[in-house]
């Protein structure tokens, strides 16, 4: 909660205490590790642990003190060192420390979950757990396929509220999990050149932008209910990419785990105005993905359907999702065990590569939207492509069917950028090198919501959003900002809206659609 004062322009949050003792669909989680456990992670030859500053952050980061840091922060839920397989003196001494720190967090109002490396037994840590009234375990690393549920029944039996939350790496293995909260590990965001990264480019080429929006709009067609917790490492010593981090992940509906490096856990326990001001930045973006959590409601929006298949290739999967975002085409996910006539309701584009060997009734039912005038983009299963040439595309009704010899993702998604027209794609963005979008809508179509991230440290100027229908009024919404009103354009069934300035994140909701 946030009394909002505006000084000069500019909102000031004041934070008031967090809500004592949230759900976990509520919990803003924050990875929080320390003590000599941690040290003993590090290893005795790490620079972390050679240097004395850092050596004196990771020891003492239990200090009551660094509690403080929370009080102005929309944070509900620390991720604790708890166990990592080391020694029993030093898994004791750990405990110790983190027992008493815990309680003082509980008697704040906070959540806090032990944070389990491999190498660690379940019958220690899961009894010592339940005695310092942790709220769950967080398994972070590679783990025996069976583990988290064998400690989820370990952990059930004595304390029934406390949730096990497993950090995975492959999202196509939990996304159709029945799990409180998905935890999955992502890039750390921002924008590279690509001759940086040794690729060849022309010097008007776009920047290589990672992302993990793709990541948690991936799971929005398996149940959108579930919290989707975003893990990933600063990458760099940018203060700005920590608050990117959490509009990176929060953009989709998702929760970035804060996370610090030591360095800037250094300069926040000496005080320095750097830090502070970087803290601040993630505490507002954090408050601004919470103030508008209505947003997470609304439904992915875009008239191009992706069918995906849970039993096929994730990986491949993946990297589909993952570049059509980076190529700004908006899209909804359908999951192949849905697929119907129902299911394909409202869409005018249907990406069909990874529906390998398809069935008869699936042919029909993609045959049949074609037919009503829709286009459908598939792999060589549908037909033969002539030599010396990349597709074919066939009339079929009031539609078509375009048919790709080697449908592989780069390439896809360039093609449906191509071939998507205003009405296919629902939504075009203008002059966004360094920007990616996240379009959705409120139910019952009142309202379409496109956010917008800029992955530089420069700011993105005069962007320039297309829409199919007429929105009669645009607001564009900023961390630490008030709304501000932009001017719409309507002609031939579309609307143009221009945003002129857009220094990280903004919101643009538009309302009072009449297609």
């Amino acid at each position: 909660m946030a009394v909002r004062v505006r000084a000069a322009g500019r909102v000031v949050l004041l934070f008031t205490p967090v809500v004592l003792f949230a759900t976990p669909d509520a919990w803003i989680p924050a990875r929080w590790t320390g003590g000599p456990l941690e040290l003993e992670r590090h290893g005795s030859t790490a620079a972390a642990v050679r240097d004395p500053a850092r050596r004196e952050a990771i020891a003492d980061w239990y200090d009551a003190a660094t509690l403080d840091l929370l009080r102005d922060s929309p944070i509900n839920c620390l991720l604790v060192t708890w166990s990592a397989g080391a020694a029993e003196a030093i898994e004791l001494r750990q405990r110790e420390l983190v027992r008493p720190y815990a309680a003082k967090a509980r008697a704040r109002g906070l959540a806090v979950l032990g944070l389990i490396y491999p190498g660690a037994d379940p019958a220690r840590f899961v009894p010592a757990a339940a005695a310092a009234r942790l709220d769950g375990l967080v398994l972070d690393g590679e783990f025996p396929s069976d583990f988290a549920e064998a400690v989820q029944r370990a952990m059930s039996a004595v304390s029934t509220s406390a949730v096990v939350i497993p950090i995975v790496k492959d999202a196509a293995l939990v996304r159709a999990a029945a799990s409180p909260i998905i935890a999955v590990e992502g890039e750390w965001p921002g924008a590279h050149n690509l001759a940086d990264m040794g690729i060849r480019a022309g010097p008007s080429s776009e920047p290589w932008i990672q992302s993990n929006i793709w990541l948690v709009h991936s799971f929005c067609c398996f149940g959108t209910s579930r919290p989707v917790w975003i893990a990933s490492r600063p990458g760099d010593e940018r203060k700005a990419n920590y608050a990117r981090a959490v509009a990176d992940a929060a953009a989709a509906g998702g929760r970035w785990i804060v996370t610090l490096d030591d360095d800037l856990r250094i300069e926040l326990r000496r005080g320095e105005a750097g830090a502070i001001a970087a803290w601040r930045d993630i505490g507002e973006c954090l408050h601004f993905a919470e103030e508008h959590a209505e947003w997470r409601r609304f439904a992915p929006y875009g008239n191009l359907g992706v069918i995906v298949d849970p039993a096929g290739s994730g990986e491949m999967t993946d990297e589909y999702l993952k570049l059509l975002v980076r190529r700004q085409v908006p899209y909804r996910l359908i999951v192949r065990g849905l697929l119907g006539a129902a299911a394909l309701a409202g869409f005018r584009a249907l990406l069909a590569t990874e529906l390998v060997n398809p069935t008869p009734a699936e042919r029909a039912i993609l045959t049949s939207f074609a037919e009503r005038g829709g286009l459908v983009v598939a792999g060589p299963a549908w037909g033969e492509v002539p030599a010396g040439q990349v597709s074919a595309d066939r009339p079929i009704g009031r539609g078509r069917l375009a048919v790709y010899r080697e449908p592989e993702p780069e390439l896809m998604a360039r093609e449906m950028r191509d071939l998507l027209s205003l009405n296919e794609a629902g939504m075009i963005p203008f002059n966004v090198p360094s920007v990616i979008t996240y379009a959705s809508r409120e139910a019952g179509g009142a309202r379409l919501l496109i956010q917008l991230l800029n992955y530089s440290d420069s700011p993105a100027r005069d962007i320039t959003i297309r829409v199919s229908g007429r929105f009669r009024a645009a607001r564009l919404y900023t961390p630490g900002y008030g709304a501000t009103d932009l001017a719409t354009t309507p002609a031939d069934g579309r609307t143009d809206v221009t945003i002129p300035r857009l220094s990280l994140w903004g919101a643009v909701v538009l309302e009072g659609d009449t297609p």
